[in-house]
């Protein structure tokens, strides 16, 4: 019985085996090109042309102004400090909001907003001109689709 099981299993092994290999029997062949592609031409020439080979001596220089592990360290600890006394800075209840009056009076020289005024005949006329010539443009949609 165990003799059957030990076959069974190595003839399934090695059709499995096979089956893997026959299926990746050419992964460097080009696949094929769709001829109504507008890009056909263009993919097909350039699965044609061999691109330059690159060499050892195009591997760039190991750079010299690497920062070692203890001048990281201290920047981390740097920036994680200052991020501490910003957030502490910042926290609830610890500023208030005083002689914000020169502040608001230059905002509204900034902004310098127009005198607001009622709308004259002419403003009125001008907006039903406006809404009359819209009215005329705007047309439904038709009932029966094109």
């Amino acid at each position: 019985m165990n003799g059957e099981t030990r076959k069974i299993v190595r003839v399934g092994l090695i059709l499995g085996f096979a089956a893997g290999v026959t299926a990746c029997a050419s992964p460097f062949s080009s696949s094929k090109v769709d001829p109504s592609s507008p890009v056909a031409a263009a993919a097909t020439a350039a699965a044609k042309t061999n691109g330059p080979r690159r060499k050892f001596s195009d591997i760039p220089a190991i750079p010299k102004d690497v920062p070692t592990d203890a001048q990281i360290r201290a920047s981390v600890l740097q920036q994680q400090s200052a991020g501490a006394a910003l957030t502490k800075a910042t926290a609830p209840n610890t500023w208030e909001l005083k002689d914000s009056e020169p502040y608001a009076a230059k905002a509204r020289r900034d902004a310098n907003p127009p005198a607001l005024a009622a709308p004259t005949e002419a403003d009125r006329a001008n907006t039903e001109a406006f809404a009359r010539a819209a009215r005329g443009r705007a047309s439904a949609p038709p009932s029966q689709p094109q």
